[in-house]
């Protein structure tokens, strides 16, 4: 019989532990700025990108849409709140971090961003003015009704 209950505990099919004490995964955002590079959490990432790199970095997207009268698809990260609109997957050029979806910026992931935007070591709303036009990428804050809904973050085309 003893036995019997080792084997059944090592199997682990129940777990009697306080649920609100369970760790939760999150699936959390970092991008770091600096005046040269970008990094998606953690990793390298330049402009423009392609699917296959979005998908290593971010998982699956959860919703792949066309725009009507485009020949454009929107590659949506709902859990993330993360949107990419491009005619090409190889050839993606910017990515919108949706931090309210309740304001109409078109197709919409389900939840928020709710993750970190950091410029030059700070975090963006204290460094954004610190970004210029001479960075291999673009980074703006996007405002309705003097709120920041989305940040958009990209290629430059002028460098």
């Amino acid at each position: 019989m003893l036995k019997k209950r080792n084997i059944l505990h090592g199997m682990g099919i129940f777990d009697f532990r306080d649920p609100s004490k369970r760790k939760k995964k999150s699936d959390t955002v970092t991008i770091e700025c600096n005046a040269k590079e970008i990094f998606l959490n953690n990793t390298l990432i330049s402009f423009p990108t392609n699917y296959t790199v979005l998908k290593n970095l971010l998982g699956e997207a959860s919703r792949i849409e066309p725009i009507k009268q485009t020949k454009n698809n929107v590659y949506l990260w709902d859990d993330l709140g993360i949107y990419c609109s491009t005619p090409d997957p190889e050839k993606m050029l910017m990515l919108l971090l949706v931090e309210d979806n309740r304001y109409g910026l078109g197709h919409q992931p389900l939840k928020n961003f709710t993750g970190d935007v950091i410029i030059d070591g700070k975090p963006m709303q204290e460094s954004i003015q610190n970004v210029d036009t001479d960075r291999p990428y673009m980074i703006r804050s996007i405002i309705k009704e003097k709120k920041q809904v989305a940040i958009a973050l990209g290629w430059n085309p002028g460098v």
